[in-house]
């Protein structure tokens, strides 16, 4: 009975039948946006018009739209990523960022309904049906408390958990597959997409985001030019947050409006608060899309939306900014002995001397680079091959500081290509290492690695 029970489950452990569907209803509409675009395609070509890849660029970001918020939130990474996709593509789906097809005002006068009851007028006094911004989990809102306060409604899209789950598993068990193929072997997709796929399944519940800004809050108040709204806890369910209105979100800033001085001012911010979460409170914001991270006409970086987020442990803090310091410094042993301190697996046959050896070479070509010479996805994909290479696996954990990363990379090349973002972390992995030094945490064992060269 239970080898029967089995069969009945896909990955992922939804049932059969259901993943089954989900699959089908995903081919279909991929089909369907290949057939509209040939279509417009086609006629543009009849009437002269011409056609271009926006065309399809286009109708790819609908297409992901149509799919939900799972796909949503990859298109989110990846349309941060000009130098890796052609840059309609990444224009296209920059939509997805806070712009996904809001609610309709009917289904979001039932959710306040669900959540705050049929007179929830009474609290929510003045409410603006316009969202400010709609995100493939939740639509935000602005209004009025009954005490006069202005306030920020996130309410969660209805009836989202039964397909987000059979999305999260499907998209499991396709990197799975895509990890057993012999070119990929050694690359932690798997654990990559269960670890991503259980960030976005606790995006779910709002009430842990409000949980998780209010500490963000907390984490980067000693930060004056970063702002988090602040949640306010007595309001806030699984299915809606209310927050401080972050004046001045709605007036978009683009990078090529601001002045140079402006520009590096900005870029030299965003590292240091991406940084002081990565090496010393630990509670990391995975999700720092454009949409997300705005910055304003003042001069203020405001951070939106705290769903996806994560505790990343002190060992990986650890050797994640032994890392960073060695590679500001060039000391590729030292980079290698981090990595290897890290590794999820190291097997008997490990070729540990052809590793440190790969890392010395790569540390030397990208140790001390500016933004405009040091691209993550290609050192990223290097440190992988030689870890593939050598029988070295990584800690899928640290999938998370990547994101982070890789979210921000872009814009901050954007705002400054010649910052020096190696030097910027140098101080703030210093300070952590003095702070877990007392804890024996981070400062014993960057003694260890740091000054041994």
């Amino acid at each position: 009975m239970a080898d029967m029970a089995d069969t009945d489950r896909a990955p992922g452990g939804i049932p059969r039948t259901e993943a089954v569907g989900r699959v089908g209803r995903i081919g279909w509409t991929v089909l369907g946006g290949v057939v509209r675009a040939a279509v417009r395609r086609g006629a543009a070509r009849v009437t002269g018009r011409g056609a271009d890849l926006g065309t399809w660029s286009d109708e790819f970001a609908v297409v992901v739209e149509r799919l939900g918020p799972a796909f949503i939130k990859f298109a989110q990474i990846a349309s941060t990523r000009a130098d890796v996709l052609p840059p309609g593509v990444c224009r296209a789906l920059t939509r997805l960022h806070d712009a996904v097809a809001p609610m309709t005002r009917r289904e979001v006068e039932v959710a306040l309904a669900r959540t705050f009851g049929v007179d929830w007028r009474s609290t929510l006094t003045a409410f603006d049906p316009d969202p400010v911004g709609s995100g493939s989990i939740a639509c935000v809102y602005r209004a009025r408390l009954a005490d006069g306060r202005i306030v920020a409604v996130k309410v969660r899209r209805p009836d989202l958990e039964a397909t987000v789950r059979q999305d999260v598993a499907i998209l499991q068990a396709l990197f799975d597959r895509l990890g057993r193929l012999r070119p990929l072997r050694g690359v932690p997709l798997s654990d990559m997409a269960r670890s991503i796929g259980t960030a976005v399944l606790g995006q779910l519940d709002l009430d842990d985001e409000s949980a998780n800004m209010g500490s963000l809050r907390r984490d980067l108040a000693a930060l004056d030019f970063v702002h988090v709204p602040e949640p306010v806890l007595a309001l806030c369910r699984e299915t809606c947050v209310v927050m401080t209105f972050a004046e001045g979100v709605r007036d978009r800033v683009e990078v090529t409006e601001l002045p140079p001085d402006r520009r590096q001012v900005l870029a030299d911010q965003v590292l240091r608060a991406v940084f002081e979460m990565l090496f010393r409170t630990g509670l990391v914001h995975c999700d720092l899309h454009p949409g997300n991270l705005r910055l304003t006409r003042a001069g203020s970086i405001v951070v939106l939306d705290a769903g996806f987020v994560y505790r990343v442990s002190e060992k990986v803090r650890t050797h994640l900014a032994l890392f960073f310091l060695n590679l500001g410094f060039r000391h590729g042993e030292n980079c290698a002995k981090a990595v290897l301190a890290s590794a999820e697996h190291v097997g008997k046959s490990a070729a540990t001397e052809a590793f440190t050896a790969d890392m010395v070479r790569l540390v030397d070509r990208f140790g001390g680079a500016t933004a405009r010479d040091f691209d993550l996805i290609e050192f990223a994909t290097e440190l992988f091959a030689s870890q593939r290479r050598h029988g070295i696996y990584a800690a899928s954990e640290f999938v998370f500081p990547l994101l982070a990363l890789l979210m921000v990379e872009e814009t901050v090349r954007r705002l400054d290509p010649d910052i020096d973002f190696q030097a910027i972390a140098r101080p703030i992995v210093f300070r952590a290492a003095q702070a877990g030094t007392a804890a024996g945490g981070v400062g014993s064992k960057f003694e260890l690695f740091a000054t041994s060269s």
